[in-house]
């Protein structure tokens, strides 16, 4: 039997050891939690931050827990507040994004639950790759659909913690802005190439233990997570070009529109050919709010947008700083799932 629940979601907050994003994410997160999620009456409540939620990037053990230890002295009063959430019974889970993959540790991870809900860490998960709630809905961050920062591996960073892992195309372009141009292609070359073996090593029956295991966690079927992990391969021949169409966007302070959707049908239909289809696929990433249906199948796509300033696309929070988008799905006893992409106003609910 299901048990009636409360979902909320919401992404890429990108908080970090500064303070200097003028939308203060991290204190409208803490007016959010207070006013909308602890008052909450009702069934059991579930806040999902949906990826990059921290800005931690890929660096040694020691560094990342520091790091993470940082953000959270910085903002803590968002921090205390999360507290008082995994206190009062509110599971907390947090969704590896591409800046924060190094959540996927587990020593990174048991330390975040240690710190948010230190006589219950089990309030607070992390989900190194995607959350799953049969029949209701899948939350992933969405880089594992886009090439640029496509991580094939993403299981082992959550075995054997990411000193293993190359970095994606687009992050190693950026890993070094000091550098020559020259250099930095190189950079790039050198993570085709390792994307590419990554790639490979995905379809070895060394991966396939791993995923066989995660398939467990997800409570899906082992050819069901397989299929799953081959949606959206990286194949430098295609990502090359986009590559080099973004850097020339981004010199002249511009983005390209992604396919977001298209990936996030790929993802949902596949779960409906194994008998496991959801009513909601929920993503982050792309920082442009938007709810939609999706092309032949029955689930309903959301993206929650950004928390931070880097808003794009077309939508509420893009001509009202002061919208910030989330995402509520309201699930009841006979596991019926309602709900959809909301806007919360700190001054005017």
């Amino acid at each position: 039997m299901n048990r009636a629940a409360r979902w909320w979601f919401l992404s890429d907050l990108h908080l970090g050891v500064t303070d200097d994003d003028p939308r203060g994410p991290g204190k409208v997160l803490s007016g959010f939690l207070q006013h909308e999620v602890l008052p909450a009456p009702g069934p059991q409540q579930h806040v999902v931050f949906v990826g990059d939620t921290f800005e931690l990037p890929r660096s040694a053990e020691e560094e990342s827990l520091a790091r993470l230890e940082s953000i959270l002295a910085r903002h803590s009063g968002t921090f205390r507040v999360l507290e008082q959430c995994a206190a009062h019974g509110v599971q907390l889970h947090f969704v590896c994004g591409n800046h924060d993959v190094e959540l996927a540790r587990p020593s990174v991870a048991a330390r975040l639950s240690e710190l948010l809900s230190p006589s219950e860490p089990a309030q607070v998960r992390v989900h190194p790759w995607f959350l799953h709630v049969p029949h209701v809905l899948v939350a992933e961050h969405g880089h594992q659909h886009h090439a640029l920062h496509r991580i094939p591996e993403v299981l082992r960073a959550a075995v054997n913690g990411t000193d293993e892992l190359d970095l994606p195309p687009l992050a190693a372009w950026h890993a070094h802005p000091a550098r020559s141009r020259l250099s930095r292609a190189g950079a790039v070359a050198r993570a085709c190439l390792a994307s590419e073996r990554g790639e490979r090593r995905v379809r070895e029956p060394e991966y396939g233990q791993l995923l066989q295991s995660e398939s467990l966690r997800l409570a899906l079927d082992g050819m069901t997570v397989r299929e799953l992990a081959g949606l959206s391969r990286f194949r430098t021949v295609s990502a090359i070009p986009v590559a080099a169409t973004r850097m020339v966007l981004a010199a002249a302070g511009r983005s390209v529109a992604g396919h977001e959707a298209a990936a996030a049908g790929r993802f949902a239909r596949t779960l409906e050919a194994h008998g496991s289809a959801v009513a909601w696929y929920v993503s982050g990433h792309t920082h442009r709010a938007l709810e939609s249906a999706l092309e032949a199948c029955s689930t309903r796509y959301i993206n929650t947008g950004t928390w931070s300033s880097d808003v794009r696309g077309r939508g509420p929070d893009q001509s009202d700083r002061q919208a910030f988008p989330y995402a509520v799905i309201d699930v009841s006893g006979d596991g019926a799932a309602s709900g959809g992409l909301r806007y919360w106003r700190p001054g005017g609910g």
